[in-house]
């Protein structure tokens, strides 16, 4: 394979929930394109995918770098260092009105990634997510180094804090800017400028169809699965409602509920406070191959997300699109894309957001209910084949990879 002409730029590498970025880097390599990866900061202490043992990228830890030798390149006789320094002085007038607080510390981080894209030879830098990152990317840009797009997913561009201003200024300068589903194109259409908003592409994330299929193993009945980080736009506290509302009805269950997260005690709290300790069971995060069995075994899967109160919201929960595939019918919420990895309803169930007495009846129709689940999980299934196929989208991102490449690079 020959040198990485792309890389990704990431906050942090590898990260448990965020199979999505792993997944495309590695149908990228499968394809033939070799990238380079640099991680701002370290990964956290946290179970890994088996997935990673198949990356041959290269993943450069910027958090780790010291040397002064980005700075001093601005400073020299050569008229290059003048250019340099030209351009640096300029984009620190320019963006000190932003407020931004770790500005300071992104100049010093696009300098070394300039540097070592140079030294690389990478031409070309995709981010997921359209903060300090996405940022960081920009700014080398315009310091004279290699062109950049991005993936925008969901608290990148819905948070109450986002500065629209930067946002566009981040999307204008890219030479494409994906979002996840056309829920996000609508949102950000309202957002971003008219020249930013030109930029913008609707890609799907895709998801590995051969390692997510349906299972010959039995399913257990009256087994409700929730998977995603235990973080207030997941919904859990309005799931573990729901499972109270069946208890009182007499209906036999029992629950896994596998992540993650900031909310946890809440969450337990809120278990031991209905009395449900005993028939929900919290099993902290789980790499894909033991996700993968989870949704093997169960009967439907629960994910009742919510706007959360600063704004943040999922854009395409990946757990959906997994259940799908494997042909576990879902239960979830009209939020953002959602509608779109359930069709509107035709490969799963919607019910209002925070209305834990109508997701206890989705509950409740499908466990009484085989044939629907039966329907669900056939049109589930052909529906991920349809959208959410990993190759796809992974051919469709190198197309546009490769353009940006075939570009003269003239900045």
């Amino acid at each position: 394979m020959s040198s990485p002409r792309i890389a990704y730029l990431l906050k942090k590498f590898p990260r448990l929930s965020e199979t999505f970025v792993l997944n495309e880097i590695l149908m990228q390599e499968r394809s033939g394109l070799p990238v380079h990866i640099f991680s701002r900061r370290p990964p956290d202490p946290e179970p890994r995918h088996p997935q990673l043992a198949d990356l041959r990228a290269t993943v450069e830890y910027l958090s780790l770098q010291q040397s002064l030798e980005p700075w001093l390149a601005m400073f020299g006789p050569r008229p290059e260092q003048r250019q340099l320094l030209e351009r640096f002085g300029g984009l620190v007038r320019e963006l000190s009105s932003s407020a931004h607080p770790r500005l300071p510390a992104l100049f010093a981080e696009a300098l070394y990634l300039l540097a070592r894209c140079r030294e690389l030879g990478i031409e070309h830098v995709h981010v997921h997510f359209a903060t300090d990152s996405a940022l960081t990317a920009m700014l080398v840009r315009d310091l004279g180094g290699p062109t950049y797009s991005l993936t925008a997913h969901a608290k990148d561009i819905y948070r109450t804090t986002v500065n629209a201003q930067l946002l566009s200024r981040i999307v204008a300068r890219s030479e494409f800017t994906v979002t996840v589903c056309d829920a996000n194109v609508r949102h950000l259409s309202e957002t971003l400028s008219k020249d930013a908003m030109a930029h913008v592409r609707r890609l799907y994330n895709g998801i590995d169809l051969v390692r997510f299929r349906p299972s010959a193993t039995p399913r257990d009945e009256g087994h409700v699965l929730s998977v995603g980080r235990l973080v207030e736009k997941k919904g859990f506290p309005v799931l573990v409602d729901a499972l109270a509302i069946l208890r009182e009805r007499g209906v036999p269950f029992r629950a896994t509920f596998v992540g993650e997260g900031e909310d946890r005690k809440r969450i337990e709290d809120r278990i031991a406070a209905v009395g449900l300790a005993a028939q929900i069971r919290l099993t902290g995060a789980l790499d894909q191959d033991a996700v993968r069995v989870e949704m093997g075994r169960a009967t439907v899967m629960c994910l009742p997300c919510v706007i959360g109160d600063d704004g943040n919201r999922d854009a395409l929960p990946t757990s959906l699109l997994e259940s799908i595939a494997c042909g576990l019918p879902c239960i979830s919420t009209p939020v953002t894309g959602i509608p779109e990895i359930l069709a509107g309803g035709k490969v799963g169930l919607l019910v209002p957001e925070n209305d834990p007495a109508a997701t206890a009846d989705a509950i409740q129709s499908l466990f009484e209910d085989r044939s629907q689940r039966e329907r669900f999980a056939t049109a589930g299934r052909a529906h991920a084949e349809h959208l959410f196929d990993a190759e796809n989208s992974a051919r469709t991102l190198r197309e546009w990879f490769e353009n940006c490449l075939a570009q003269p690079q003239t900045r």
